[in-house]
C-alpha cells in the first residue's frame, strides 16, 4: 500500500485486538476506497487485489466473529477528521440524518417498513434497515461545498425501543464526551426534535414545521407564591410571524456561492418539543424567489 494511506490507517490499529483483525480491515478499507462500483464484502476482496489470496468467510467473520467495537472506530476517525481537517478552535458541527437501507426476507435482522425519503409516490415507505448516522461537516481545499463526513451510525430497532431521536441524541453524546472543550453543533431536519438533543456542552438546529406552536421567552418572576411561568404568550403560526418581522440582508453562502438572503430572528421558547429551553426562530426568505409564501425556511436553534 501507498505510505500515506498506512499512515492514515495506522491510528485506527488499537481499536482492534488482533493484528490478523486489523489487518483484515486494511484489506477491506483499501478495497472500499479503490472499488467504484458497489462495495459488497467480495467487491471490496477485489478492490483490493486479494480476492485470490483472502477467502470470503474469512472477510465475513471479520463482521460476525472479530473483536472490535463499532464505536471505537467510528470515534478514531472522527478524531482524525477533526485533527486533519478542523482547525483547534473551530466548532464541530455534527449532521445527524437517517437512510434506509432496502432488505427484504424473514430473516433480515430488524428489518421493517419504515419512512423512505427516496421511495417514488407520495407513500414514502420502504422495507428494511433504517440506519441514523452521525457525520462531521469539513470543507476540502477541492470542494466547493462544505461535505459531511459520517463517523457513527445506530440501527433502529423497531417500536418500542429507542427512538431515531434517542439514537441521535446518544451519538451527539458520543461526540461531545471525545472531543471535551470543543464547541459542538448538531444539526438535523424536521424529524429531529425533541427533549432527548439536549444534550449538555451542545447546541440543535432542526427544520420547524409549519404548524409549529411558538411561545414568547418565560416572563420575569412576579415574587408571588406558585410555580413560575415555563412560557410566554403564544405567538402565532409562522406566516403571521414572517408577515409581522423584520428582515435583514444576510450574505450566505449556499452550493459554493455566497447569496443575500432576507433574515427575520425572533426569541421564543418550542414548548411541545424542547419544553422552556430558549431558542430562536429563524425565519429566510429570497429575494427574488417566486414561491408564493413570506417566507422559505424556517429553523429552531438552540444556538
Amino acid at each position: 500500500m501507498p505510505r500515506s494511506w498506512s499512515a492514515l490507517l495506522e491510528p485506527l490499529r488499537p481499536v482492534f485486538r488482533r493484528r490478523t483483525t486489523f489487518t483484515m480491515f486494511t484489506i477491506l478499507a483499501t478495497g472500499l476506497v479503490a472499488r467504484t462500483g458497489r462495495r459488497s464484502v467480495v467487491a471490496m476482496l477485489a478492490g483490493a487485489g486479494m480476492a485470490g489470496q483472502v477467502s470470503f468467510h474469512a472477510a465475513c467473520r471479520f463482521f460476525s466473529h472479530a473483536v472490535w467495537d463499532i464505536d471505537r472506530l467510528g470515534l478514531a476517525v472522527a478524531r482524525l477528521v477533526v485533527g486533519r481537517l478542523l482547525d483547534p478552535d473551530e466548532p464541530i458541527v455534527v449532521i445527524v440524518d437517517d437512510t434506509l437501507f432496502r432488505r427484504w426476507g424473514r430473516k433480515v435482522y430488524h428489518a421493517f417498513w419504515t419512512h423512505d425519503g427516496a421511495a417514488q409516490g407520495k407513500h414514502k415507505i420502504g422495507r428494511g434497515n433504517r440506519w441514523v448516522v452521525a457525520g462531521i461537516v469539513v470543507r476540502l481545499p477541492f470542494c466547493s461545498s462544505p461535505v459531511c463526513l459520517p463517523v457513527l451510525f445506530r440501527l433502529w430497532a423497531g417500536k418500542a425501543t429507542a427512538s431515531p431521536v434517542e439514537l441521535a441524541a446518544d451519538l451527539l453524546g458520543l461526540v461531545v464526551a471525545a472531543f471535551p472543550g470543543r464547541t459542538v453543533h448538531g444539526v438535523g431536519d424536521a424529524a429531529y426534535h425533541g427533549q432527548a438533543l439536549l444534550v449538555a456542552g451542545t447546541t440543535w438546529t432542526t427544520r420547524l414545521p409549519a404548524n409549529a406552536a411558538l411561545h414568547a421567552p418565560a416572563p420575569r418572576r412576579t415574587g408571588r407564591r406558585g410555580r413560575p411561568a415555563l412560557k410566554g404568550a403564544k405567538l402565532g403560526r409562522l406566516d403571521q410571524l414572517a408577515a409581522t418581522a423584520v428582515w435583514q440582508p444576510v450574505t450566505v453562502t449556499r452550493y459554493g456561492f455566497a447569496e443575500t438572503v432576507q433574515v427575520a430572528v425572533v426569541d421564543c421558547v418550542w414548548y411541545g418539543s424542547f419544553a422552556n429551553t430558549p431558542g430562536r426562530l429563524v425565519l429566510v426568505r429570497d429575494p427574488v424567489s417566486r414561491k408564493p409564501k413570506v417566507y422559505d425556511l424556517a429553523l429552531f436553534t438552540t444556538d
